[in-house]
């Protein structure tokens, strides 16, 4: 006997280590977008101003800043005066102000410090300073008392814009002339200008944004891609340099060699992206909201179409029809059968075809009407197993990518928030115990 109970229970652990478990997943809400990443080249109105003196050139506010016109731009130091000063040892130079503005700086930076965008270091370098040069500068030039009589010659904006110190020979790309070649980054050559640099009559001083509107244009693959783009009439930019989400409207334009490109134009956030020539941006063409299910659930049953009038609550409340069998001595009778309806319609219910046979007749309550089973349809669902056996569970899909699918909730057959279903809905069949 005791060897007999051993052998149960090695047969009965080996049967339960070498079963098939059946995974599961629990229903959460979430969303799924379907986007696309481009690289994008910035296309603004820029206006590149020339200096008309020869020295050392100053400026006087930060990158990125707004200018207005008549505005102190930047000054051109032929004796060296300004250079001469600003190499002065002088602790005292900065205020107790000025030293305040660099601190929020550092501290607004180190919040939002990744390693993964660790290039950002000397974004905020280039901002700090700019910072210094603008009031070190100023600070120099107010205690000049007479710049006509002196060799500093002063130089003002003759328009408002954000005032940029560099120049990339990109200034005049507009959509209408874009080309392939503007996308290729390896031959963008951007030159910065430096405060206390050496500068010719002629050269190069600064340039000026005038313009808040502005674009960033990408190239896309074929016509179908560039049209679907311009059929959604407005789409959601997100910049990945910070995460920062614009609307934009879309317009498309083709070349003579096949190339097609397209135009999101934005009203706002031009000044945060002012010193950016290339821009890498996720375009959300949709995105919809529901239960997340993984597509490995998903699965499709066959049941029959069944008037509503044909099934009634029985003993207990359980749905069910009247259907007709007969014995071994070919005597009809009608017995309930319980079919519990997976979805419906205006008029129909939808039975499983587990209980119901093609060809078996159902009789209408308290009516000598007949209906024989024939009609059957697909429905597609998942297997719910709250209860320890899969049962099926329609689901309307709202949107589709490769690995989830996002389902109405809530809906009258279907799942609810935190429903357990099967993970692969091909490695059970339904009404059977789970493992």
């Amino acid at each position: 006997m005791f060897l007999v109970i051993l052998l149960y229970v090695l047969i009965s652990f080996l049967s339960y280590i070498t079963s098939h478990k059946t995974e599961v997943y629990e229903v959460r809400s979430g969303s799924l977008s379907d986007n696309m990443v481009y690289q994008g080249i910035a296309i603004r109105r820029e206006t590149v101003v020339n200096s008309d003196y020869t020295g050392t050139i100053n400026y006087y506010n930060k990158e990125g800043e707004r200018i207005q016109t008549g505005g102190l731009a930047f000054s051109v130091d032929e004796s060296g005066k300004i250079t001469d000063y600003l190499q002065q040892d002088d602790p005292s130079f900065f205020s107790a102000e000025d030293i305040s503005l660099f601190r929020d700086e550092a501290i607004s930076f180190s919040r939002k410090f990744s390693h993964k965008n660790f290039a950002n270091v000397y974004d905020f370098k280039s901002s700090a300073v700019s910072s210094a040069q603008k009031i070190s500068n100023r600070k120099v030039l107010s205690e000049i008392p007479d710049l006509s009589s002196t060799s500093i010659h002063p130089c003002y904006a003759s328009s408002t814009g954000e005032i940029i110190y560099a120049v990339d020979n990109c200034e005049q790309i507009t959509f209408e002339n874009l080309t392939v070649e503007d996308f290729n980054r390896t031959g963008y050559k951007k030159n910065q200008l430096t405060n206390g640099s050496r500068i010719t009559a002629g050269d190069p001083a600064y340039k000026l944004i005038t313009d808040e509107n502005w674009s960033v244009a990408v190239h896309v693959a074929s016509a179908d891609e560039a049209q679907a783009l311009v059929d959604l009439g407005y789409i959601q930019v997100r910049f990945l340099e910070n995460q920062l989400v614009a609307w934009a409207s879309v317009s498309s334009r083709s070349d003579e060699e096949g190339n097609y490109f397209v135009n999101l134009q934005f009203t706002n956030s031009m000044s945060a992206f002012c010193t950016d020539r290339y821009l890498d941006v996720e375009l959300i063409a949709s995105q919809r909201s529901g239960l997340k299910v993984p597509n490995s659930s998903i699965t499709k049953g066959s049941f029959f179409i069944v008037p509503k009038e044909y099934v009634f609550e029985g003993v207990g409340g359980q749905k069910g029809v009247l259907l007709e069998i007969y014995t071994e001595k070919n005597e009809k009778s009608i017995q309930f059968v319980p079919a519990v309806p997976y979805s419906e319609n205006e008029d129909s219910y939808y039975l499983d075809d587990s209980v119901l046979r093609a060809g078996e007749i159902i009789d209408r309550p308290n009516s000598s009407e007949q209906f024989t089973l024939e009609e059957q349809a697909e429905l597609i669902g998942v297997y719910y197993i709250n209860k320890g056996y899969p049962d099926f569970r329609q689901i309307n899909i709202l949107y589709q990518n490769e690995e989830y699918a996002i389902v109405e909730p809530n809906s009258l057959y279907g799942l609810q928030e935190y429903d357990y279903i099967v993970l692969f809905a091909n490695s059970i069949k339904m009404n059977n115990y789970i493992q």
